[in-house]
């Protein structure tokens, strides 16, 4: 009897151990997920304080030819994982024969650290005339701006169009838009396009991005500040700001049309340094190629969902002072270095808005035949006011002007956005500049307005 009672009595110290090992290790188990959670940032911006290094400025992002860095809880970054799936619009929006205008808009990369554009020493001891002088204010819009306009372009029944949908060839080969092309009922096709999509080094620590990268199959951002802090996300620029705003109102899309990118080449494309090395610019072929691989995977998830892709020329310059030869030159370095990128693209932007014109208002310049025989059918401009043709003194190509979205629009161009031509037919009746304005550009919207009055008069 003793004996089977020792027996018992060890059977039941085995039992309470494994039940006591069971609760520490659940406890343990509870203390990691508590500590994850807390420390778990915001899904739509990953911070990291790095140690600032001797070289605090440089990007070191995946993909770049500096050594990579990645702290623990940034989030890992798939090299070639891409969305497959194109959002559509609900099929319930019944399509209808359209004839109406197609607007066409355009801003520049977004002002996503207005505290680095704005606030800066020089600026705070600035004038108001020298502070909306500033390139970042008469070019660029802040991030809680460009998110007001998504709102208001929804609000007015716009949609989001592929720029390639609205125009065909007549039975002579000559591009023009559409007379009438089929959209859904009630809404309006809205091209979007954004320049400079470069992301140059020049403007590296300046307030915007440093470069688009893939967070988890998805396209983010990446950009590293001089204090070696990195910041990863979807919140800072108009890629995934759009990509978010499509996947909650999937009308704000027609056939998963996102928006037009436009891209130079000079100091490479989206944020990757792809441009042909040059003597003293301290890269290697091998590190070109590298950027070249690490781009790659970007483009293609932009493609997959809905981006495409214009060019702005290779080297930025103004076109209305360009020779054949030099437009040459310059469109074969895009074609050589961008094209294979990229892919096909029968869409050209005129940097600045710059086109040449025809000496006796027939004759097609011979820069701008250099483009149409690169193979460009249409072309965009700058202009505040909406207009659309086939021009024949250009060599019968397509020729848009593009609403600026920027600095400029929001203190001078309020009517023109309001109604067309001034004729009272409501435009973007809901756009509002003056409730838009971001404070954080370091000036108020009413001194901002009598700056630019007095810089620009109008």
């Amino acid at each position: 009897m003793a004996d089977q009672r020792i027996a018992k009595n060890g059977n039941g110290l085995k039992i309470m151990i494994v039940v006591m090992l069971a609760v520490i290790v659940a406890l343990i188990a509870v203390i990691a997920f508590m500590s994850r959670s807390n420390n778990t940032p915001d899904p739509g911006r990953i911070i990291t304080d790095n140690t600032p290094s001797s070289d605090a400025g440089a990007t070191d992002a995946p993909g770049s030819t500096e050594s990579s860095q990645t702290a623990d809880n940034v989030t890992p970054i798939p090299p070639t994982e891409v969305p497959t799936a194109v959002p559509t619009a609900p099929a319930e929006l019944k399509l209808v024969d359209y004839s109406g205008k197609v607007e066409h808009v355009f801003t520049h990369s977004l002002i996503a650290f207005p505290e680095l554009a704005f606030a800066t020493e020089a600026l705070n001891n600035a004038t108001n005339v020298e502070k909306v002088q500033s390139t970042y204010f008469v070019d660029c819009i802040t991030v809680k701006e460009f998110k007001k306009i998504l709102d208001a372009l929804y609000k007015d029944g716009y949609m989001l169009v592929n720029i390639n949908y609205v125009y065909e060839k007549d039975g002579s080969g000559v591009p023009r838009l559409k007379k009438t092309f089929k959209f859904p009922e009630g809404k309006k096709p809205l091209v979007f396009s954004f320049d400079d999509t470069c992301y140059y080094s020049n403007k590296m620590g300046r307030g915007m991005i440093d470069k688009l990268i893939l967070i988890d199959g998805k396209v983010g951002t990446y950009t590293k500040h001089k204090d070696g802090t990195v910041v990863q996300g979807f919140d800072e620029e108009f890629v995934p700001i759009i990509d978010s705003f499509v996947e909650e109102h999937p009308d704000f899309s027609f056939e998963g049309a996102k928006g037009m990118i436009c891209l130079t080449g000079f100091d490479g494309i989206l944020g990757y340094r792809t441009q042909r090395v040059a003597d003293g610019d301290g890269r290697t072929e091998a590190d070109r190629q590298r950027e070249i691989e690490a781009v790659k995977p970007v483009i293609a998830a932009l493609k997959a969902t809905g981006w495409y892709f214009a060019s702005h020329s290779y080297k930025h310059g103004a076109m209305e002072r360009y020779s054949r030869d030099n437009m040459y030159d310059c469109a074969s370095k895009f074609n050589s270095e961008v094209i294979p990128l990229i892919g096909e693209t029968k869409i050209y932007v005129y940097p600045y808005g710059s086109w040449k014109r025809s000496s006796d208002g027939k004759t097609c310049p011979p820069a701008q035949q250099v483009l149409n025989d690169f193979g460009f059918e249409y072309f965009c401009s700058v202009g505040a006011n909406w207009y659309a043709n086939t021009r024949a003194d250009l060599g019968n190509v397509i020729l848009q002007d593009r609403a600026n979205l920027d600095g400029t629009a929001f203190v001078k161009f309020q009517s023109i956005f309001s109604t067309y031509d001034g004729t009272g037919t409501p435009r973007f009746p809901s756009i509002n500049f003056s409730e838009f304005y971001d404070e954080a550009r370091n000036i108020s919207y009413d001194d901002a307005v009598a700056a630019y009055k007095e810089w620009r008069p109008f």
